[in-house]
């Protein structure tokens, strides 16, 4: 049986536990057997990977088929969350500094994945590798855990270690939402103190949206400094991309992409919006461009410049202020691996000082935190929207629950009733 019979839709869905398998099914899908006479296609082609940190448990798939390129994917990935992965990547780049030894070392974390070999057309990476005048492209592939917004990231390498750029791959609706609105920020010039990648191309590839964007010029944050958020000059930079002055709340684009979903709110969660734009709706705020997930890991630096990358959620006419406050809530959720609840607590600390850095009148710190949390409600009600599982989705219920602590308990009565 080929690799294209066994990959079933269920590998498709976000939610599946087997990265390996959903990586195959994306790169390469499931073809139209009509177009070749019914002829069986052979899979005896094979891709050739390390898997970091383990076989049983991948989140990185680097090149095997190049040490050079295999060192610089290595490298790039110094920037884990955590001391131990950023030692686990360090220890890994030095070991394949040694070459072949290094190569004999990773043996027991090798893996193939499949290939169509009569159909080369079929193979995205065959033809990123034309398209891209790579004939000896490599790639490392990034495997995200199973969320929405997954997709697998190939970082494109050449044999001598070069990267000639980073791929995103959309596989359904809601990804290449995502990566189409990532590609439109992007194509918009940068300012002030932030620069962004830049769409080198913007491919349709067997029903694949892709899109290439540039390299980074830049290095992660050092691990001790993550929950350190950047400048305030940061922040202004990014709101200026879009228009930055003062709105009434419920005239902004924002609030009205609040409105698109809230059909999809259950009635706690429409409560709580409601209640928080009868108090704040006509209020003047300051807005302006907001990233939409600047956490520690997209935030790039060097001596002269800060580079931000992943602007799939990016919007403009937000309360300006978001992007502070969605930083602090990633640090404590993804980067000290606290439950929502205690996330949102540890955010809410800190974010006064912070809004107070970004010159936010001391009368709007609380009415931007509010709003925040109306936003974190909005992105599940969005997933809805767009059929997409909200199970593994815990900021929305808390910030809920911040909002409106006795929502639960008027639901169960009613319930009960």
């Amino acid at each position: 049986m080929s690799i294209f019979e066994e990959l079933t839709p269920d590998l498709l869905t976000s939610a599946r536990p087997d990265p390996i398998g959903w990586v195959t099914s994306v790169l390469w899908p499931t073809l139209d057997r009509s177009e070749y006479d019914g002829q069986p296609m052979a899979a005896t082609v094979t891709r050739s990977f390390w898997a970091a940190p383990s076989v049983a448990n991948p989140t990185l798939l680097i090149p095997a088929d190049s040490v050079a390129a295999a060192r610089q994917a290595v490298g790039r990935y110094h920037d884990g969350k955590s001391v131990d992965e950023w030692a686990r990547s360090l220890s890994a780049e030095m070991l394949l500094r040694f070459g072949p030894l290094g190569a004999m070392w990773l043996r027991h974390r090798h893996i193939e994945l499949p290939a169509p070999s009569t159909t080369p057309r079929f193979d995205l990476i065959s033809e990123l590798a034309d398209r891209l005048n790579t004939p000896d492209l490599c790639v490392a592939i990034g495997l995200a855990r199973p969320k929405s917004n997954r997709k697998p990231i190939l970082q494109l390498l050449d044999r001598r270690g070069t990267c000639h750029g980073w791929a995103k791959v959309a596989w359904n609706d809601w990804t290449e939402r995502l990566v189409d609105n990532e590609a439109d920020w992007l194509r918009r010039l940068p300012r002030g103190h932030v620069v962004a990648p830049t769409v080198l191309h913007d491919l349709t590839l067997h029903g694949r949206r892709v899109v290439v964007v540039s390299g980074v010029g830049a290095t992660r944050t050092p691990s001790r400094a993550r929950d350190r958020p950047p400048a305030p000059e940061v922040f202004e930079a990014v709101a200026a991309r879009g228009f930055f002055g003062r709105r009434r709340v419920e005239e902004t684009l924002w609030w009205r992409s609040v409105g698109e979903v809230i059909e999809y709110a259950t009635d706690d969660e429409r409560t709580a919006i409601e209640a928080v734009a009868a108090t704040v709706g006509k209020r003047l705020i300051l807005v302006g461009a907001w990233h939409g997930d600047l956490a520690p890991w997209n935030v790039m630096t060097n001596s002269h410049r800060v580079q931000l990358i992943d602007w799939e959620f990016a919007a403009d006419e937000a309360p300006y202020g978001f992007d502070l406050c969605h930083f602090h809530t990633q640090v404590a959720s993804e980067l000290r691996g606290q439950p929502a609840d205690e996330a949102l607590t540890y955010s809410a600390r800190r974010i006064p000082h912070g809004l107070a850095r970004l010159d936010i009148a001391p009368a709007d710190r609380l009415v931007v935190w509010r709003l925040y949390l109306v936003e974190l409600i909005r992105r599940t009600l969005s997933l809805r929207a767009a059929g997409q599982a909200t199970d593994d989705v815990t900021l929305g219920p808390a910030a809920l629950r911040r909002l409106d602590p006795t929502g639960g308990n008027r639901r169960r009565e009613a319930e009960a009733r």
